[in-house]
This record gives C-alpha cells, sequence and structure tokens, in this order.
C-alpha cells in the first residue's frame, strides 16, 4: 500500500516513514502542503497522513485531491478487473488447448500401439512359453525379448523393415547378437532365433521374416545358413 506522508517536522517524518515502512507500506514523504498537492497531482496513493500543522486549508485541498484520485483507482481498478477476466479467459482457452492437445497424442498413441506376444524360454521348464504385451515400436519388442531372457544387454536391433505388400520382414542386429546366439549351442540357438521369428511375425501378421548380422547372411554354430525368410517355427 502506498502512503504519502506530510509533516513538516523532518525528524518526526523521518521517524514515522521508518515505521511504517517496517510494516509494509510504502511511503513517499513531503515536508510542506503545496508539495503535497504536487505528489497527489502527479500520482495515485492509497491514503494520505497530513500534519495539522500545515493548514485546514491545504488539508481540504488535499483531501479533494485525494477524492479525484480515489476515482482514478476505481477507474483504474475496473480496468485491472477487466484485465483479469480477460487473463483467464486467455487462461481457460489455452488450459482447453493443452486438453485437446493430450486427448490427440493418446489417440495418437492408441493408434501406433499394438498388441505383442513374446516369446521366451521358461528358466524352471526350459519350454517355450509366451505373454502378451503392448508395444508402439519394434524396439519395444526387442527390449521385452532382453527383459524376458531371451536378449542380453549387448545384443543390438539395427534395423527393422516391414513389407505391407509381401508381408515379409527384415530384421537385422549386430554381431554380438549373432555371437550370443552361437554360444548357446544347438538347442538354444534354435530357441532364441524361434523366439525371435515368432514374435515378430505373429505382432506385425506376417508369413516370413529374414534374421541377418550386420548385413550378412546369419550362420549359426552347427552351420545352418538362414539367407531366406523364415515362417512360423515349430518346437
Amino acid at each position: 500500500m502506498r502512503l504519502l506522508l506530510a509533516e513538516d517536522e523532518r525528524a518526526l517524518s523521518k521517524a514515522l516513514t521508518a515505521i511504517l515502512e517496517r510494516n509494509n507500506y510504502s511511503v513517499d514523504a513531503v515536508y510542506d502542503g503545496q508539495s503535497a498537492l504536487d505528489y497527489l497531482e502527479a500520482d495515485n496513493y492509497d491514503g494520505v497522513i497530513i500534519s495539522l500543522l500545515l493548514g485546514i486549508s491545504c488539508f481540504i485541498m488535499a483531501g479533494c485531491a485525494n477524492k479525484d484520485n480515489e476515482d482514478k483507482d476505481d477507474t483504474k481498478i475496473e480496468q485491472n478487473l477487466d484485465k483479469k477476466e480477460d487473463a483467464e479467459d486467455f487462461n481457460k482457452k489455452d488450459e482447453e488447448a493443452d486438453e485437446n492437445k493430450k486427448v490427440e497424442e493418446d489417440e495418437d498413441e492408441d493408434e501406433n500401439s499394438r498388441e505383442a506376444r513374446v516369446y521366451y524360454v521358461d528358466d524352471i521348464t526350459g519350454e517355450i512359453m509366451g505373454k502378451t504385451i503392448t508395444v508402439k515400436t519394434e524396439y519395444d519388442i526387442w527390449k521385452a525379448l532382453q527383459g524376458n531372457g531371451i536378449l542380453t544387454e549387448g545384443c543390438q536391433l539395427l534395423s527393422f523393415k516391414v513389407n505391407e505388400e509381401t508381408h515379409l520382414i527384415d530384421l537385422d542386429f549386430n554381431a554380438a547378437t549373432g555371437e550370443y546366439i552361437r554360444s548357446m549351442g544347438t538347442t538354444g540357438e534354435i530357441q532364441i532365433i524361434g523366439c525371435i521369428i515368432n514374435t515378430y511375425l505373429e505382432t506385425y501378421d506376417c508369413d516370413g521374416i529374414k534374421l541377418t548380422e550386420e548385413g550378412k547372411v546369419l550362420q549359426t554354430s552347427h552351420g545352418a545358413n538362414y539367407d531366406g525368410y523364415s515362417g512360423i517355427m515349430s518346437f
């Protein structure tokens, strides 16, 4: 709150100003009646403290000037209320736009999502099992295969392409994946390759998939070459 302090005794004015400022008032101090009137005409104040020693006439004039300022304050308050309402309307529209954007993003997310049955080897029984999850990309499937022990963290999916016309998939992985597959023995190789093939074929509803190792034909430890497109594998 802004106050105008009109006190001709400077020591008293300074003391009053200090007290008011400690109570969170903003104070402009003047020392004569004319300065008080000049300040009132030049600016708006929430209140005026004026010494009786400055003269009754000055006090009346100051009161009239303050009345004019009150009218200005009323106008200013109305203008601020209008601005506040405009700001609230803007914020409301902005919130509605954000909500609509979120709904659209959720819809796009739903459209891009699909169910995938991820195949893995049960640690206890050694049998091939499957679980259904929701995925958005081929990398989500790869991570799910890693999470279920079919692939290690060092195994990386390098490229993935689905031909919608022929219903065929080309999948390329890094050398670390090929080395891991070959290190698992004949049974382990078949299980890992089968889980990869069946998971991707079923997820994308395709007829065949070609697995390559950094662009080259995948070769297993027992001499089998996966140089063509493989269909669903039975275990």
